[in-house]
């Protein structure tokens, strides 16, 4: 959702060489010099349109299950009984050898299943029957054909504290679950019910924009004339050509193997809905500036929701204000769109 709205944003200014904008109660005209750029736009009808999308309802089975999810990614820490196989323990641990703490043997706050043969022989073993708070030392011997060659076949010692151990089986839906989500000594179930229905609520009213927003902004260029600055165009497609490509390697992936596999399309495509978004840009901007749009208060909320921010001067201080003030506008412009479409 983020993407979407970054993709819809951009970061360019757009200037309309002939602008002529038609709509049922006005007709406007804007005019630069061609020097400055070759774009163009004739804005179709943008109200009235048709989209197919629902706004999904919550429903109390779903916020139910969003509960027990959470309680699943929330267990209860125990730190009154052993540790025993099966359980997920906490543990601190360093490594050393020959006194000496060596490297990638040294981890704090770590998970790690008893049973799970995720450590060397005798190690999980050893902290089955530690105590929550406990310290000791494991003495142990890394394999032969360990793949650190270094430690391949070392005695070494294991200097291991159990914090407290959780498992799945002893999960509870009690206030003490609210209270390990939400990090609030006083929280209750009841709320965290509340404010996870109100998380759920926002999250399908933003995909229900966005999906609708999507469904009528492609009408509006479809019904218009554009024509978008190449210059600009060259300099989109390159800077999302730069980002993928250095995130392709990250993977070891080449560019068209990247898109395919993460973002389900080819090199033209991504490249192509790259310059359509320009379009869409330039539309909305055209429109935002015929009927005088500003952004509600609401609206700036949602927006920093969708961006993964808690607040609008949050988004700001991630985005900055220019960057934040054109992603505000296209939210409100496509609301609008979706407030004008045909009932």
């Amino acid at each position: 959702m983020a993407a979407a709205m970054v993709v819809m944003t951009g970061c360019g200014n757009n200037t309309a060489t002939e602008t002529t904008a038609t709509t049922t109660a006005a007709v406007t005209e804007t005019t630069v010099s061609q020097a400055e750029t070759e774009a163009s736009l004739v804005l179709g009808e943008y109200k009235g349109l048709t989209h197919t999308k629902v706004k999904d309802e919550v429903t109390s089975g779903e916020v139910e299950a969003q509960i027990h999810s959470l309680a699943v990614q929330y267990p209860p820490r125990k730190k009154d009984r052993v540790a025993a196989e099966g359980d997920k323990a906490n543990i601190d641990y360093v490594g050393k050898l020959d006194g000496v703490a060596f490297e990638g043997g040294t981890a704090y706050s770590h998970d790690l299943e008893l049973g799970s043969g995720e450590f060397i022989n005798g190690f999980e073993e050893a902290v089955i029957g530690m105590m929550p708070g406990e310290e000791k030392d494991i003495p142990l011997t890394f394999p032969e054909d360990y793949h650190q060659a270094d430690l391949a076949g070392k005695d070494v010692i294991f200097t291991v504290k159990l914090n407290y151990v959780t498992n799945l089986n002893e999960i509870e839906v009690n206030d003490e679950l609210a209270q390990r989500v939400t990090y609030k000594k006083d929280a209750t179930l009841e709320q965290l019910k509340e404010e996870t229905r109100n998380k759920m609520e926002i999250n399908a009213e933003v995909y229900y924009y966005l999906e609708s927003a999507a469904e009528l902004l492609t009408q509006v260029v479809e019904n218009s004339e554009v024509t978008v600055d190449s210059k600009l165009a060259e300099e989109r497609v390159t800077e999302f050509k730069n980002q993928y490509v250095a995130q392709a390697m990250l993977y070891g992936m080449d560019y068209k193997t990247f898109l395919a596999s993460f973002m389900n399309t080819t090199p033209e495509q991504a490249e192509a809905d790259v310059v359509n978004s320009i379009k869409e840009e330039m539309v909305m901007n055209e429109i935002i500036r015929i009927e005088n749009i500003q952004a509600t208060d609401d609206q700036k909320a949602k927006v920093a929701w969708i961006n993964g921010c808690d607040s609008p001067e949050h988004l700001v201080e991630r985005y900055g204000e220019e960057q934040a003030e054109k992603m505000y506008g296209m939210y409100a412009g496509t609301y609008f769109l979706i407030e004008n479409a045909a009932k």
